[in-house]
């Protein structure tokens, strides 16, 4: 055992918590864990934290030789040091299979200058490596990356990139799932899978005002995740729902407090694909917002009522909102880019609302959770980020994008397929796109975007939709990917 030399843990008091500032630790972390035991394979956590005695910030990474030998992220899987960093939240704290606190004390071994430099002190330089760090060489085989959005409620992303996987598989593919999202159906899900998290069921009141369970996903932070298509989408759509006209998204609201009483402070709300049409006002009266008409008699919230409301009471608001960081997840477009023609109605509202309409990433319920200090941002790169796909598009010789349409509004909207476009396109890596129908000058874009190697189109209307994958994965996407299948040996 290599305990007698080497520490389970390091602290590096920084200047800040930024990513370069980050990476810089668990390299150094990871480079002396590699010079150490150069064929383990670990467990890795991640904790940011405030040092009362030398009053700064400090980051704190553990290397786990306990978990080392059970891990089954790591080592075939990840190569060289920053694959291993795939699996390492680089964002806000990421405290996975055991907790910091169970490790005991860790010596500060080192401080990051200025320029993102490791300086270490004394200990620190009895352990930390002198030589640059050779990376473990990778796995054989050739490596498939299966990143595809849901396909628009017919087949969500994940069993999408199983049906997918499984054909890859059986013609000698080595294979990595990562099913992504952009803020609307499939982000729980998408985020639970890319990070190691768990999911908590709430009982909630949807859109029929029926109690029925709902999803809250845990995701290392602790960041609870909810969807609003869980609460008002079209899955919840039924005999007893009312018409748009009179339809609510107060089921979000409620959502949102049943995230509060779990006791979670930290929430991101994916709020794409709902099918309400009241601005996200039902929400808020779900939160304690009252709303009036000129006369001060109450206004019911909804599409039919809008134009009577007058004015707004935030005094009951739930007080728990004013100590909860809420991050809205949606496209970064603005009302203004999604309506043509501004609609009065709505930016008389949003002023009632102390909220700008054209901000990025308003419109809907981005109004209403702006209102209550809902911060927005790109759903697709904050889930992006955050599931490690650009080290996983970094590992892999080919990738698979995809979702249900793809159009000119989904690359100014940048929705997910486009997102994991734009990353494929930044790192000249090759690939082609999955979806059921592309409403697009196919050929002028494969002609922009060399790296692109094609569009397949399977339509939503195949029955049954997992055998019309199979086919196109396997009569057009193999041929595309231009290597000898028979030949590529798994790992």
């Amino acid at each position: 055992m290599i305990w007698h030399y080497f520490p389970i843990g390091m602290r590096f008091p920084v200047s800040d918590f930024s990513e370069e500032t980050r990476r810089a630790c668990w390299r150094i972390a990871l480079s002396a864990a590699y010079a150490s035991d150069p064929c383990g394979t670990g467990l890795y956590e991640a904790c940011e934290s405030f040092d009362p005695i030398a009053q700064s910030p400090v980051y704190t990474c553990i290397v786990c030789y306990v978990g080392i030998k059970q891990s089954r992220a790591a080592g075939k899987t990840m190569h060289a040091l920053d694959g291993l960093m795939t699996r390492l939240c680089l964002v806000d704290p990421l405290v996975q299979a055991n907790h910091l606190e169970s490790f005991g004390p860790y010596p500060i071994l080192a401080e990051i200058d200025a320029a993102g430099k490791i300086v270490p002190n004394e200990q620190g330089a009895a352990f930390l490596p002198t030589e640059p760090i050779e990376p473990m060489q990778p796995a054989s085989g050739w490596t498939l990356l299966l990143a595809p959005d849901s396909m628009q409620g017919i087949c969500n992303a994940e069993t999408l990139t199983r049906i997918l996987g499984t054909a890859a598989a059986e013609h000698g593919l080595c294979v990595r799932r990562m099913p992504v999202a952009d803020g609307g159906e499939g982000t729980v899900r998408a985020l639970i899978a890319g990070t190691g998290g768990r999911h908590e069921s709430v009982v909630c009141e949807d859109l029929n005002g029926e109690r029925v369970n709902m999803t809250v996903g845990v995701i290392p932070g602790p960041i609870a995740v909810i969807e609003a298509a869980d609460a008002a989408g079209a899955a919840r759509i039924g005999e007893q729902t009312p018409p748009i006209e009179k339809r609510s998204s107060f089921a979000v609201g409620m959502l949102i407090k049943k995230t509060l009483d779990l006791g979670y402070r930290k929430i991101w709300i994916g709020v794409g694909d709902t099918v309400t049409e009241d601005l996200g006002l039902g929400a808020l009266s779900a939160l304690g917002v009252r709303f009036f008409d000129r006369d001060g008699a109450p206004v019911a919230p909804c599409p039919e009522n809008l134009a009577a409301i007058e004015q707004i009471d935030f005094s009951e608001l739930d007080p728990r909102i004013a100590h909860t960081e809420l991050t809205v997840l949606a496209d970064v477009g603005t009302a203004s880019e999604r309506n043509e023609t501004a609609d009065p109605e709505t930016e008389r509202l949003a002023r009632l609302l102390g909220v700008d309409p054209d901000a990025p990433g308003s419109g809907g319920l981005g109004f209403a959770l702006a209102a209550i200090g809902g911060k927005p941002v790109s759903g697709a790169d904050r889930i992006l980020e955050r599931i490690g796909f650009g080290f996983a598009m970094r590992d892999a010789d080919f990738v698979i994008a995809g979702g249900g349409a793809f159009d000119a509004q989904s690359i100014r909207l940048r929705k997910a397929p486009a997102a994991v476009l734009e990353r494929l396109f930044e790192g000249d890596r090759p690939g082609c796109l999955f979806v059921g129908n592309a409403d697009l000058d196919t050929e002028a874009f494969l002609r922009e975007h060399a790296a692109l190697k094609g569009i397949v189109t399977c339509p939503l209307s195949d029955e049954p939709y997992a055998d019309a994958a199979v086919r196109a994965f396997v009569h057009t996407v193999l041929p595309m990917i231009g290597k000898d299948v028979a030949n590529i040996r798994a790992i």
